[in-house]
């Protein structure tokens, strides 16, 4: 008898062990599934003080009226995003001393927003070699394009894209003589245009480069060509501003044209009667376009937070915060920079509805869209669709 109640008191002791243990596994099970509280860190390196100031400010301000409107829902899964966003003033070693400063102390996910081809290209064989995402760079320049890298994500046509839409309608209209200003490093190259343009049956018929010349000078050599279009390369307002005055000072009655970076309405509001006639492509739809869904969500966001001027650059901000936060959801509250990537890799237009500007990655493709449309400046610097 003695024995088993012996035996009985082992055995619910046992059991009782048994559930202990799996309480405990439980309760730690709930530990682990719940959503950290800590923020998801979005590293951005840009230029806020130099010559691309007003490209960086404005693409931020969209950014970050999505990423505001965002973690008042809650942030991911619970996590508030933060972007946190350093000053490189457009210098390649500044551009590469931030971007390890936030990767290796402030911890960042991803890398987002950089602008410029010189500090993409100062900082990219350490994005590479650390396996970063890198996302959604406001340029269209070559390196971030061809050949493919992994960690790379544009979600902006190239430069390459926006001239295939662009040089065929030259010819359409008689436009046949082509002069060409590239103080850019990142830009298409004379070989690549003239190659371009063959294509479309035109002419490069001058092609200046160079900063620091003297836009006098340079103005007169382009006119000497007897151009129809001056193709603006460079994304220095200052520069652009002062050689279309130039020019027109001096006569000339042609189009000017200049790629999406280039001809943001800072530069035409300026610029005003100037630019009456531009041509402009853009890399994201008419921000002022309320019945297309993602302008009329961004509209709806930019008001809800104070702003009332729209504009190109505050629209592919916004959107570009949108789709890396999408991607962000679907890696899931403990992501990782490789779930983020295969996340964004899944993420297409069967399975993201993105209105008015759909996007298509995958796992051999990191150019998110090609969309490119054509504009021109009618009175005073306003743009029209």
């Amino acid at each position: 008898m003695q024995k088993c109640a012996q035996h009985r008191t082992r055995h619910l002791g046992a059991i009782i062990l048994f559930l202990l243990g799996a309480l405990a596994c439980r309760h730690a099970s709930a530990v682990d599934e719940r959503p950290p509280d800590n923020p998801i860190i979005i590293g951005q390196s840009t230029d806020l003080s130099g010559i691309y100031a007003q490209v960086s400010r404005q693409f931020n301000l969209g950014a970050n009226v999505y990423f505001a409107q965002l973690n008042a829902r809650g942030g991911i899964q619970g996590r508030p995003v933060r972007l946190l966003t350093m000053d490189d003033k457009n210098d390649p070693e500044l551009a590469l001393k931030n971007t390890q400063e936030l990767v290796n102390e402030q911890k960042a996910l991803t890398l987002f927003g950089y602008v410029s081809a010189k500090t993409a290209a100062a900082a990219l064989p350490f994005i590479t070699e650390q396996r970063i995402p890198y996302f959604a760079p406001v340029s269209g320049a070559k390196l971030l394009y061809t050949p493919f890298n992994r960690h790379i994500f544009t979600i902006r046509a190239s430069y390459v894209d926006e001239y295939r839409h662009l040089l065929p309608r030259f010819a359409q209209i008689g436009l046949k003589r082509v002069a060409i200003f590239n103080d850019t490093a990142g830009l298409p190259h004379r070989a690549l245009m003239q190659s371009l343009m063959a294509e479309a049956n035109i002419q490069l018929v001058s092609f200046e480069s160079g900063l620091g010349m003297d836009v006098g000078k340079t103005a007169d050599n382009l006119l000497q060509s007897k151009p129809d279009v001056v193709m603006l390369m460079s994304i220095s307002h200052d520069i652009s501003s002062s050689l279309i005055k130039n020019l027109r000072s001096k006569g000339y009655l042609g189009y000017f044209y200049c790629a999406s970076l280039v001809c943001s309405p800072l530069l035409t509001d300026e610029l005003q009667n100037a630019a009456t006639g531009m041509l402009i492509t853009q890399i994201v739809p008419f921000p002022w376009k309320a019945t297309l869904p993602i302008v009329g969500e961004y509209q709806k966001a930019m008001t809800k937070a104070g702003i009332k001027k729209f504009n190109y650059l505050s629209l592919e901000g916004y959107i570009a915060a949108r789709v890396l936060s999408e991607g962000l959801v679907r890696a899931g509250p403990h992501t990782t920079r490789e779930k983020l990537i295969a996340a964004l890799e899944n993420l297409n237009g069967k399975n993201y509805k993105n209105d008015g500007y759909p996007i298509n990655f995958s796992s051999t493709n990191h150019q998110g869209s090609t969309y490119v449309d054509l504009t021109t400046v009618g009175k005073a610097g306003l743009i029209v669709n």
